[in-house]
């Protein structure tokens, strides 16, 4: 799979057969985008070692299958950007739900009920 994340390949029995790159897609991602597409195919999914296989099977012989594919292999980079996002903002969304369930302030106190000061952001924005 050199020089590219993903191939495609069409079986005779109609099924596509798409293989990607364990490196660059996680398992999970891949399966949040087949559950989404599940209404427009039978899937099966396959992990080996350095890549995992989707084989897709449309449940209607009339679907435009290279659409279908070409908007599957986005929704599958969707939910590894989402997922990717998590992993960078879980310990902002831990605080924000620890302050929200907390009965004592997390932060200080002062910072609560303070008065965003628009002109002193604009002077240090200017100095930076």
């Amino acid at each position: 799979m050199a020089g590219t994340d993903f191939l495609t390949n069409r079986l005779p029995d109609g099924t596509l057969l798409l293989t990607l790159d364990s490196k660059v897609y996680r398992l999970s991602a891949i399966k949040k985008a087949t559950y989404k597409f599940g209404g427009l195919f039978h899937v099966l999914i396959e992990q080996h070692d350095h890549a995992t296989e989707v084989r897709m099977k449309p449940k209607e012989s009339s679907a435009p299958i290279d659409k279908l594919v070409g908007e599957f292999c986005n929704e599958v980079l969707d939910q590894e950007l989402r997922e990717t996002v998590a992993e960078e903002t879980a310990g902002i969304l831990n605080l924000l739900l620890a302050q929200a369930f907390s009965k004592t302030s997390l932060i200080d106190p002062a910072m609560e009920t303070a008065e965003y000061d628009t002109e002193h952001r604009e002077e240090t924005v200017s100095n930076e």
